[in-house]
């Protein structure tokens, strides 16, 4: 298996070597103060929040840059807010970013502006799946396209979490211990500990333990995470990263939702064993959805089987192995170099069920069987930049010059079938099951067929980018422009010869991004950004065909404010994006062969809407965060299946707002105590634009409460307890997911106790 192109390694030993020779160099006359490159360029630790609000983010342009400077939409979800919301993932943090939804079922697919896919990164670097809050720093959501920094984007945006570093000079322990609803258990451990007068170390674990109100739920977690900070000069910083995550819980895709229309189910009419779509055709209404309504078919004390589980036994496994090496580097004053390496594999296997959860009988009994998928896929990642600072034509310019090498091996297991085809999953036998007489089925012993083969994907990006920010007028007036040369390959490899083999593909094209931000009046700016993006185009259907890569264009124009001596911090965006090339399921051949995924090509989709973020504290004690984020249009526009145009996107509520506070009460016997909380607000969504799903998610708001002290004493111990209750009025709801047919029932109200020290 070929690793490591030539090419790109020796880029990248060439743009090391170099470093190294020019720091050693005399310097050239140093710029001014403000002008110096530091290391902090590369990192936000320097600046880390203290509350709610992140003065800088890196995710935008890679150098940590201030926010109300760059002309891109961005939000932060602080260290602190984290904390305060007691996030156990981070979709339960996203789901308070205006315009962006999760997916409870499906962890690694999320939605931005409409558009869901595999959109996130872990300190910059690709990650497959496993977004959990352990040892994290924040989260940072960059609206529209970041192409000219990441390659492979979708044009909604992208999310990238940062864990936490060492810092030198720091010696210090944290205890917490959370415990909550269904017996749910967690524990973590950090360790800070400074190594002589140039390096740190910082050491992690912890681990979950829980049960859940659905019928045979549990969730166990496990955690190890070790950085190693050195610095052997002033100007050279080395960073070594390790982190293991492993998780295994009760496969919540098999949790019970069940579909139907209201002309066939609990029809008496009906023939035994006649599915929807064949009956609807044979009484006229061929034009009518197979799907309009949720069936309520798993008996009175759960009509809709909220609580429910397919099947005994079924899971999700997921185990993750992360390494990371960056080399920062100033050479000069004013040019600095940096080097970033990564290695992961995400392990997943799963045992679920297919099928049934979707689709009964007129009689109320499920047809449905059971499979089993696993893939390993393992990430290599090589970037290198060169990062110059200089005045010219009376501006303060700020250029990077970069190259990222991103190698994806997914390996997969199959079914090799009578027909010498590879099959995704490994599927069981179809049975019939009545979820309100019968017990339910063992998923462990039904499944029966062999896996026989395995499909090896190598997937294959390079690029090569420059972008420059510019600074005119005081600092009045910032441009920020860059195009990057993106280069696909796709290559698939099979342990047996197979009839229905992908294709080799290959993407190669230009993606230019440019913006502008204007200071209007001090504290007010005007801002407008143009991106493009490409992105691989990962939909195969069963016979191994697939189209043209995805390609993406997007608008964004708005207003910045840092008013009231920065207490008073709003960003509102309006917004136009446009993705072109989709594939769509095409349910209605999939029914027809009973074999799957068939896939029709060629879809354009387009999201215009406005979001505003609000960060306001009227007081040094009170700090509030709000959202507010509404679309004009988000629907599929263009489509080599007519019945599609005019279709919804799935998952994406017209109108979501979002709100979150904390107040720290003050004088001599209120001391200590502080108090939040906040709420969700999510309009209706589709469920799905197939033209056979007509159902949609229904409006709700979900309220959550903060409850807290927190003492100081002289020794310098901080001890800290939280209560949260999550969905206080026990909100019985749908939550919003990006794809069709996932959306899951939310949690019924819970109390988490969570305690904490740190010395």
């Amino acid at each position: 298996m070929k690793l490591f192109n030539p090419r790109d390694l020796i880029v990248s030993i060439g743009m090391a070597c170099s470093a190294i020779v020019l720091s050693a160099q005399n310097p050239p006359a140093a710029p001014a103060p403000d002008e110096v490159i530091t290391l902090n360029a590369f990192s936000v630790n320097s600046e880390r929040a203290t509350g709610y609000r992140a003065a800088s983010a890196i995710t935008a342009t890679g150098i940590g840059a201030k926010i109300m400077d760059v002309p891109i939409p961005i939000n932060v979800m602080t260290g602190e807010l984290i904390r305060d919301m007691s996030g156990q993932s981070q979709s339960e943090i996203l789901s308070y970013v205006p315009g962006v939804t999760t997916n409870p079922r499906y962890e690694s697919h999320i939605m931005i502006r409409g558009f869901n896919g595999l959109i996130a990164y872990r300190n910059g670097q690709y990650r497959r799946q496993l977004y959990p809050t352990w040892n994290i720093d924040r989260i940072e959501v960059i609206k529209g396209s970041s192409a000219v920094f990441f390659g492979v984007v979708r044009p909604g945006g992208l999310v990238n979490y940062l864990t936490r570093k060492p810092e030198i000079g720091v010696n210090t322990a944290e205890v917490k211990v959370t415990a909550g609803s269904w017996s749910f258990l967690k524990g973590e451990l950090y360790f800070d500990q400074t190594i002589g007068d140039n390096a740190a170390f910082r050491f992690g674990a912890g681990g979950i333990d829980s049960k859940g109100y659905r019928t045979d739920y549990y969730r166990k977690e496990h955690y190890f995470g070790g950085t190693l900070l050195f610095k052997p000069t002033s100007k050279t910083r080395i960073t070594i990263d390790l982190e293991k995550v492993g998780k295994k819980n009760t496969d919540l895709e098999s949790s019970a939702n069940a579909v139907s229309n209201s002309a066939y189910l609990f029809n008496p009419n009906v023939p035994a064993g006649v599915s929807a779509r064949t009956y609807l055709n044979s009484i006229g209404l061929t034009a009518a959805p197979t799907y309009n309504i949720f069936a309520p078919i798993f008996g009175g004390d759960d009509p809709y089987g909220r609580k429910y589980i397919m099947g005994k036994g079924v899971y999700s496994a997921y185990k993750s192995t992360t390494l990371d090496f960056d080399l920062a580097q100033v050479i000069t004053d004013n040019i600095a170099y940096q080097m970033s390496a990564n290695w992961a594999r995400d392990d997943f296997m799963g045992l679920r069920s297919i099928g049934g959860d979707q689709e009964p009988f007129a009689d109320g009994t499920l047809r449905f069987r059971f499979g089993n998928f696993g893939n390993i896929r393992d990430t290599y990642n090589l970037n290198n930049r060169l990062v110059f600072k200089f005045d010219f034509a009376g501006a303060k310019n700020t250029l990077q010059l970069g190259q990222e090498w991103l190698r994806v091996f997914q390996l997969t297991p199959g079914v090799f079938d009578s027909a010498s085809r590879f099959q995704d999953g490994r599927y069981g036998l179809f049975q019939n099951f009545n979820p309100r007489t019968d017990a339910k089925r063992d998923a462990q012993t039904e499944i029966v067929e062999s896996f026989g083969i395995e499909r090896d994907r190598r997937d294959i990006q390079t690029g090569y980018y420059f972008v420059n920010h510019m600074e005119y007028a005081g600092g009045n007036l910032h441009l920020l422009y860059g195009i990057r040369r993106n280069e696909i390959t796709h290559d698939i490899y099979y342990t047996r010869t197979v009839t229905n083999p992908e294709a080799h593909a290959v993407a190669k094209k230009w993606t230019p991004q440019v913006g502008a931000l204007y200071k209007v009046i001090p504290g007010i700016s005007l801002f407008a950004t143009y991106s493009t993006s490409i992105e691989g185009q990962f939909s195969v259907d069963a016979d191994g065909k697939t189209a043209k890569p995805v390609e993406g264009k997007g608008y964004d124009a708005g207003i910045k404010t840092e008013l009231l001596d920065g207490r008073l911090v709003s960003t509102f965006t309006v917004y136009d994006i446009k993705r072109t090339e989709i594939a769509s399921r095409d349910t209605a051949r999939e029914t027809a062969t009973g074999r799957q995924p068939w896939f029709t090509y060629g879809d354009t989709e387009q999201s215009q809407g406005l979001e505003l973020d609000v960060s306001y504290n009227p007081t040094a004690t009170w700090q509030t965060l709000a959202g507010y984020s509404h679309s004009f249009k988000s629907k599929i526009i263009e489509s080599t299946t007519p019945t599609r145009i005019g279709r919804p996107l799935a998952g994406f509520p017209q109108d979501m707002l979002t709100l979150w506070t904390r107040y720290d009460f003050g004088g001599q016997r209120a001391k200590g105590f502080f108090i939040g909380g906040g709420g969700r607000f999510y309009s209706a969504s589709n469920q799905s634009p197939d033209p056979n799903f007509v159902m949609k998610t229904p409006g709700f708001g979900v309220c959550d409460l903060l409850l807290g002290y927190k003492l100081r004493l002289e020794s310098h111990r901080e001890w800290n307890i939280q209560v949260n209750v999550k969905n206080v009025f026990d909100k019985l709801y749908r939550d919003t997911a990006p794809l069709a047919l996932y959306t899951t029932w939310g949690d019924p109200r819970s109390f988490y106790v969570s305690g904490s020290t740190r010395f």
